[in-house]
């Protein structure tokens, strides 16, 4: 399944799913509102951004019980801007995207909705591309998502992945990639935004069989390994990691072909959760160098997180960041895609370094403000333990509305950023979902209503 975003622990080792799908300065596009192939110029700072949970398009992502599409279409709702013009206003003023996901953009229209209106208003379009969870090579996926060619010669990814087969309410994105509206014009995005590649494809580890296993250090990680079924899996770990992240160089030359000289900006998400010290052979093998026995006992393996984290994860985007700006591709913004519930000290301490490390770099640090693991009557609070001391920790009300209970989170979040110090002016906070909440189609998006997503994003923009 794609958009995989959310590693968690159980006793049988399983990778579970919470949800998925995704500006320092934007520049160089020529605006032209008459046309759907053509971007926004801006070169200032982006503080705010928004993403609508209008993501009927995705018709492989059906997530609930029954499973179900998430809400319906843009030009449905978001594209009746008298809905959300204060929103629009806010966005404008601080420069901030308007995010797509890219299998909508086959039901959006070039001349009435949604698009023409960004173009008129000048708000940057950014584009999300479901295809990186994918074991695919990244050029044989920049030809796939951006120009409609079959994998190898035979995979059609749209049907065989995507689930889109012989549609008849949206032009065929085989043979046309994601980038053609439903009047089949082709669109230029100010940004293209890039789902999580690592550690989606990283094997697994099984700490039964880690700890269980007689031999070497070496053979009993072997035996412990749990491939996934991309060829990158048997590589030595430092390969891996090379292979992945030149994927990211192969898709964007792509890319780079299509677009030319209106190349989009480039921008990424990056997971901040406890996956990572689980996938993480190197930070492994560290923890076994100095504590051989360590491992010896299965339950230490999910305890990596709150006895010895490593934090390489930050090393290692540090490292993708260095390898896209040696080819020419310096990222814009990293998102930082956050577990917000399963250990909050580690995800405050790896975003603070995060911090550290963008702005040495001279990269925008962005902050995905959602939350997709919690139940529909669920909400995360921002309370003081003690002075000086804040968490996040889940409620439950069944008496409130699962939109209002959702948007009472978002603005827990972003209060908890705030009060820790980890948001500063300079960062982007992108106020969004990717899950059926709030549970909202055509003119239930209007921004007056509370527990709407555009209200929980004014909240927050001001709060900002």
């Amino acid at each position: 399944m794609v958009m995989n975003r959310r590693w968690v622990a159980n006793e049988t080792l399983r990778a579970v799913v919470a949800a998925a799908m995704l500006l320092a300065s934007l520049s160089g596009i020529t605006p032209n509102c008459a046309l759907a192939d053509e971007a926004v110029t801006d070169s200032v700072s982006v503080s705010f951004s928004f993403m609508s949970n209008q993501l009927a398009g995705n018709a492989w992502y059906r997530p609930g019980t029954p499973p179900a599409l998430i809400n319906g279409h843009l030009d449905e709702s978001f594209g009746h801007p008298e809905l959300w013009p204060e929103l629009a206003r806010e966005l404008k003023r601080s420069h901030g995207s308007f995010s797509l996901c890219a299998a909508e953009i086959g039901h959006l229209s070039s001349t009435t909705g949604l698009i023409p209106f960004l173009r008129r208003e000048k708000i940057p379009i950014a584009v999300e591309t479901p295809g990186f969870t994918q074991c695919i090579d990244g050029a044989m996926l920049g030809r796939a998502e951006l120009n409609g060619e079959r994998v190898g010669g035979t995979n059609n990814i749209f049907a065989s992945i995507f689930g889109i087969v012989h549609p008849t309410d949206r032009p065929d994105p085989a043979g046309r990639g994601w980038f053609v509206t439903r009047d089949e014009k082709r669109l230029t995005p100010d940004e293209i935004l890039f789902d999580e590649r690592i550690p989606n494809l990283l094997p697994v580890f099984d700490p039964e069989l880690l700890a269980k296993t007689k031999g070497d250090w070496e053979t009993r990680k072997r035996a412990a390994r749990i491939l996934n079924g991309c060829p990158t899996a048997t590589l030595p770990y430092p390969q891996q990691l090379s292979v992945l992240m030149q994927d990211y160089v192969k898709y964007l030359t792509v890319a780079r072909q299509r677009w030319g000289d209106k190349m989009p900006a480039v921008s990424l998400h990056w997971n901040v959760n406890p996956g990572w010290e689980w996938r993480d052979e190197a930070g492994l093998d560290a923890i076994h160098a100095a504590t051989p026995e360590y491992f010896d006992k299965p339950a230490n393996f999910w305890a990596i997180v709150q006895q010895r984290p490593q934090y390489n994860s930050v090393g290692y985007l540090n490292d993708l960041i260095d390898v896209l700006t040696r080819a020419g591709f310096k990222p814009r913004t990293v998102f930082m895609d956050v577990d917000w519930t399963y250990d909050i000290p580690y995800i405050t301490e790896t975003l603070k370094r995060h911090k550290a490390a963008l702005k040495a770099r001279g990269v925008q640090m962005g902050i995905d403000v959602v939350e997709a693991s919690i139940g529909d009557h669920d909400a995360l609070s921002c309370v003081q333990r003690s002075p000086g001391q804040f968490s996040l920790v889940r409620r439950t009300d069944a008496a409130a509305t699962s939109n209002s209970l959702y948007e009472s989170t978002l603005i827990e979040i972003v209060h908890y950023l705030k009060v820790t110090g980890i948001y500063e002016r300079g960062m982007q906070m992108r106020v969004g979902s990717w899950s059926h909440r709030p549970y909202e189609t055509g003119k239930e998006v209007d921004e007056a209503v509370p527990g709407s997503l555009a209200h929980t994003a004014l909240t927050i923009f001001k709060m900002l």
